[in-house]
């Protein structure tokens, strides 16, 4: 079997780079996963999902590989030349947020390989779709006989996160050798790491503005990252944001924002009264906030403020374990039959991450995500802190704001709830997997031997997770929140202690916010959720193909195969009662602000309501290749050791984007022995993932980089562009010169509504590619092999996920502003405020990708260590020319 062709040939040379990554290569370093062994080349770029750093909780500890940093989901992963079914999470919040097809490597048990073969390019006229940047095809061993046991175990030089991994492989030939069957069963463990138990990550660095005029980079480096405006413990304000009769959020003048006891973010006096910006400890005592030095609104480097990197993720906690069963027997001396039978199973833990917030950074007071108004006669509040609260209630000159239809009693509190949702998740991924192949052989054309192969392939993953999250009434109800239904702020008052929400416990018990660690385990179970969201991938994949010689050409075959491919893919994803939400009480009013007011659903906590995914595709493809061996050794043609010419095609007729072409033309030339040139150029095909063209209309809050922000405008490929554009923009929302002038965006330290969805009207990726190499050989100097080969890949109409700053950026850098389909996307409020951004997909950009790779391997017999003993030495290189996105012209270099 070669990767790349199906036509079986003698060694594992193609016309297309392809490195061989051997069983040997992955048992001498100790890999766990075929994902880390593969991340190791160079090839590979940073992967989109792995078990390091911060994890999605929708499937956190999955690998996927990035051939040549052009995306996960354009590599296209097969084992024994088949597809095997994707765990990516179909649903805008899942690891990558680009589909499902992409296969976690993590789950392929390393015991069963005999090798790995990564071919750059060529390989979308064989297999189909999704082999833009590359194929990776997992050879299994075959007719293993015999019984191997082995252990590993492994621990840092810090004495932490050790791993454990125990494996077996069994296999028996019977019927005479007809037939074997094989068994592979693998154990493996590793425990995580959180930022601070490596120095590193736990020095807290950051970039932000400069503090000085004089510093010559836009950004500079800072360390130990501090969040002054909001704290686990709570801090309480006074002042807040306004309202005005709409409802509607009016950010106070400067000299008021972000209102400490009646005062601004730095220190000084307010009203002639000075003050002292307070926060509470541990133990519910107010202290003071040390800002150390603020680099920005919401960043201080130093101090005692709110720091994220305690809760910051490093490496996920793993288990996995999985049972593989194949099988063959020989029918008859011309039919054979072989199966695999599959099931492995995959745990990841996110340890820690950033947790629910209520702020004013985030929304406005008494909603989900706004701070949380609270009565001075809380419970909890301590004397001493009740009295100094109501002191600056009496010295704050907006006493009198009257929010809730009462004089102020009551005050705001600005809280990070790490003491109830810790960001901890756990996910776990289940693979069942059956394959069938019935092959054999016959004479035709002259008693030319032809090989035919049947085979169908069913897989299934189902990917679930357990995510801790506030369910907004019941927390409202535990703390007393001041609201129309309870101005009082009575912690668990009477009528209000039953709320929708599948909760933990539907007991209200009294919620105490001041501090750390004062919340009995009765009231976080009243106010938590336990979101089970579960992804459900089926792939079911029929393939017919004949194989064999036309014609005797001088230097061996004119071969040709013929097949045909039918592929069924399908996605069904639950987010759970708890993300879902409660049902639409008015289907009438569009409650969610998304346009439909047939569709709505209200959420319990802070996000959005997600939305549920039931949908698929089926393809339906003819396939052909042709290979001719036009001169062989045996001819003696000077400078022509040998010479090949093949190509292959391919016809993919898609229900949701209908009929493409995919094609290949290459070839490989020997003018000596010891030295191969080679070459392809190939044209691939990407097709839109279930969650691209058929997620459905989805609403979140996200934040942005506005352009417009005085920080910003000079920055982007066009500053003189953006700036006039900007200028346009809040012209248009009703800004005058003036407010103009000082115009400042809070998109970057406030979320605000966002929506994404799918487009069926999509179109397919297209890459056109080409490669030219050489492979040497010499025969004096026996068992070394050098590889050369410079890659081109070019993909238009790239499907790609529009965030909001890629929406913002293509709007306002773009020459035809206001009149391009991004800046639809765009709205503001009259005070210039972005207020909402469409993202979603679209086939939008370029990418291109230009490079050099190559490979040197080198085995030398070493007889006197023992009989079959070797010493080998093995190096592989990349060096990338480009790596770059093109959208709307403007050409970004990410190399």
């Amino acid at each position: 079997m070669v990767t790349g062709s199906r036509i079986a040939q003698h060694g594992f040379d193609t016309d297309g780079p392809v490195q061989v990554l051997t069983s040997k290569d992955i048992e001498s370093r100790g890999f766990n996963t075929l994902g880390q062994a593969l991340n190791e080349l160079p090839s590979f770029g940073v992967p989109d999902s792995s078990p390091v750093g911060l994890q999605s909780s929708f499937g956190p500890a999955q690998s996927f590989v990035n051939f040549f940093g052009l995306g996960s989901q354009r590599t296209l992963t097969l084992v024994n030349g088949h597809r095997f079914v994707g765990s990516n999470t179909s649903s805008i919040f899942g690891p990558t947020g680009s589909g499902g097809d992409q296969v976690d490597l993590n789950v392929i048990p390393t015991k069963l390989i005999d090798r790995v073969d990564t071919v750059a390019v060529g390989g979308a006229p064989i297999y189909g779709s999704d082999a833009i940047a590359g194929t990776i095809n997992v050879i299994l061993k075959k007719n293993y006989e015999g019984f191997d046991l082995d252990g590993q175990t492994g621990i840092t030089e810090y004495g932490d996160s050790p791993e454990y991994r125990l494996r077996v492989l069994a296999g028996h030939n019977f019927g005479d050798g007809r037939g074997n069957i094989t068994f592979a069963g693998e154990y493996n463990q590793q425990k995580g790491l959180l930022y601070t138990d490596r120095y590193l990550p736990g020095l807290g660095r950051y970039t932000d503005a400069p503090l000085t005029a004089d510093y010559p980079y836009q950004r500079q480096r800072y360390t130990d990252r501090r969040i002054p405006l909001t704290a686990e413990t709570g801090i309480p304000l006074v002042g807040s944001y306004l309202q005005d009769a709409l409802g509607a959020n009016v950010i106070l003048p400067p000299v008021y924002q972000n209102l400490f006891f009646g005062g601004n973010y730095d220190e000084g006096v307010s009203g002639g009264v000075p003050y002292q910006t307070l926060k509470f400890d541990k133990t519910g005592n107010l202290v003071p906030i040390d800002f150390g030095t603020t680099t920005s609104l919401t960043n201080a480097s130093g101090g005692n403020g709110y720091s994220l990197t305690d809760l910051s993720n490093l490496l996920t906690n793993t288990k996995r374990y999985s049972a593989i069963l194949t099988g063959s027997y020989e029918l008859s001396d011309h039919i054979r039959f072989s199966a695999e039978g599959w099931y492995t199973h995959s745990e990841g833990t996110n340890l820690r991450d950033q947790p629910e917030y209520n702020g004013g950074l985030f929304d406005a007071p008494g909603t989900p995500a706004g701070q949380v108004v609270l009565s001075v006669n809380n419970p909890f509040l301590n004397s001493a802190a009740r009295q100094t609260i109501i002191d600056a209630i009496n010295n704050n000159p907006l006493s009198d704001q009257n929010l809730f239809g009462v004089n102020q009693d009551y005050f705001f509190l600005d809280r990070a709830n790490t003491d109830i949702t810790t960001g901890r998740a756990k996910g776990q991924v289940d693979i069942y997997r059956a394959v069938a192949t019935l092959d054999g052989d016959f004479n035709l054309f002259a008693d030319k031997k032809w090989t035919w192969e049947l085979s169908g392939n069913y897989g299934r993953s189902t990917t679930k997770a357990v995510n801790p999250t506030i369910n907004w009434q019941n927390f409202q109800n535990a703390v007393g929140a001041v609201t129309a239904d309870n101005p009082g702020g009575v912690p668990c008052l009477a009528g209000l202690e039953n709320s929708p929400g599948p909760t933990i416990s539907s007991t209200c018990a009294p919620l105490d916010l001041f501090g750390t660690g004062q919340a009995t385990q009765a009231a976080k179970d009243y106010v938590t959720m336990l979101a089970r969201p579960t992804s459900v991938n089926t792939q079911k994949d029929f393939i017919a193909s004949v194989t064999g010689p036309i014609a005797k050409l001088p230097g061996g075959d004119l071969s040709l195969v013929c097949g045909y491919e039918h592929r069924e893919e399908h996605e069904n994803f639950d987010p759970s009662a708890a993300f879902l939400g409660a049902p639409d009480s008015d289907p009438t009013v569009d409650s969610n602000g998304d346009g439909d007011p047939t569709n709505d659903r209200t959420s319990y906590g802070q996000t959005v309501p997600i939305a549920p995914i039931n949908a698929g595709y089926h393809t339906n493809e003819a396939f052909g290749e042709v290979k001719a061996d036009l001169i062989g050794a045996e001819q003696n043609i000077p400078f022509i050791h040998s010479l090949t010419l093949n190509g292959a095609w391919r016809y993919v007729d898609n229900s949701t984007t209908g009929g493409a072409w995919t094609y290949t033309a290459g070839g490989m030339w020997a003018p000596i022995r010891d030295l191969t040139l080679r070459g392809n150029y190939t044209r691939s095909i990407r097709s839109p993932s279930i969650t691209e063209s058929q997620n459905p209309s989805q609403n979140f809050f996200g934040f942005a980089d506005d352009p417009c922000d005085p920080t910003n405008l000079g920055n982007g490929p066009a500053p003189s562009t953006r700036a006039a554009n900007c200028q346009a923009a809040l012209t248009a929302a009703g800004l005058t010169p003036a407010e103009i002038a000082s115009y400042s965006s809070l998109s970057s330290q406030r979320s605000f509504s966002q929506g994404v969805a799918g487009d069926a009207s999509l179109k397919p990726e297209t890459a056109n590619s080409w490669t030219v190499g050489a492979i040497l050989q010499p025969r004096f100097v026996p068992g070394f092999t050098a590889s050369v080969d410079y890659v081109n890949i070019k993909v238009k109409d790239v499907i790609s996920s529009l965030g909001a700053d890629e929406v913002l950026s293509d709007c306002y850098d773009s020459t035809t502003y206001p009149n391009n389909a991004f800046c639809d996307r765009v709205s503001r409020d009259s005070a210039g405020q972005l207020s909402y951004i469409l993202t979603g997909y679209a086939n939008a950009d370029q990418l291109h990708y230009r490079g050099i790779v190559s490979s040197v391997r080198y085995n030398v017999a070493t007889p006197f260590l023992g009989a079959n003993s070797h010493v080998g030495a093995s190096l592989s290189y990349q060096h990338m020319f480009e790596l770059s996105t093109t959208t709307e012209g403007t050409k970004t270099n990410t190399a």
